[in-house]
């Protein structure tokens, strides 16, 4: 059987068995997909290491963690292929590990976010800024938001995230205000209509107007403004908490935003313990 080939069964059995979303099918078929192009006309198999590793340097130019989701999309395949006996053996087995280096917090001071604010030119973009900062939400969680989503009796919103992992956050009482302007009247429909690339340039953007970005990849983009609500809410809660708040599956990956938080408990006790 052809690599491609292979790729679309694994894809599309996955999805038919309910095992996945469309949205998930499609994304391992694109990453899958990168790898039967770098090899067209290649059967499963003949896949091994040395195939493997020329895919990898076809996508060495990506950012780690984009290097180590293909990767582990990779190894599932594999082990999915020798099962079905159309492998031999698994040639991500000795595959070195993609290490992702642990980035320095990006969360806003008070004075960037006022900053910020100032420059914004209307009240969709205080809703988008707004739930990034004080609900904690990606762009493509801003993105995805349905009227049905935000419940006005409650301040309560319904998010969709990675993976199509689903969590409801409160909404603070400025875009509460925000919400009940926009959605005046309707039923349905998007909060925002925006795709999640378009609002990810919007804040850069703004940022950029007010002085808080100043070149490519400062670490102060659209991300900072979760990075802000996870670190502020880190002060006072318990880590689990912004686990929960952040819709992190692992709670590794929420402590690389709470640092801040964490340093903050560890001044108090030293000054306790003084």
């Amino acid at each position: 059987m052809l690599l491609a080939d292979a790729v679309t069964v694994y894809v599309t059995d996955r999805r038919d068995r309910g095992e996945i979303s469309d949205r998930t099918a499609e994304q391992l078929a694109w990453r899958l997909g990168t790898l039967a192009a770098c090899h067209p006309g290649l059967d499963l198999a003949d896949l091994g290491k040395d195939q493997v590793l020329v895919w990898q340097r076809s996508t060495g130019w990506q950012r780690p963690a984009s290097r180590r989701a293909y990767l582990s999309t990779l190894r599932v395949f594999c082990a999915w292929a020798v099962d079905a006996g159309l492998l031999e053996r698994d040639p991500t087995v000795r595959l070195a590990r993609i290490r992702e280096p642990r980035p320095a917090p990006r969360a806003l001071s008070d004075g960037q976010y006022r900053r910020l604010v100032l420059v914004l030119p209307d009240d969709r973009a205080r809703l988008i800024v707004g739930l990034m900062r004080h609900s904690g939400l990606r762009c493509v969680e801003v993105s995805r938001l349905e009227v049905g989503d935000y419940d006005s009796q409650t301040g309560e919103m319904h998010v969709v995230g990675k993976a199509d992992q689903a969590r409801t956050v409160p909404v603070f009482d400025d875009e509460q205000i925000l919400l009940a302007r926009r959605l005046a009247g309707r039923l349905s429909g998007p909060v925002i209509g925006v795709s999640a690339p378009w609002i990810s340039r919007l804040v850069s953007a703004w940022m950029s107007q007010a002085g808080i970005k100043t070149r490519a990849r400062d670490g102060r983009s659209a991300h900072a403004l979760r990075h802000t609500a996870a670190s502020r809410m880190a002060d006072v809660a318990d880590v689990r908490l912004v686990q929960e708040f952040l819709g992190h599956a692992s709670l590794a990956t929420t402590d690389r935003y709470v640092r801040r938080g964490s340093m903050a408990a560890m001044k108090a006790a030293q000054r306790a313990s003084a």
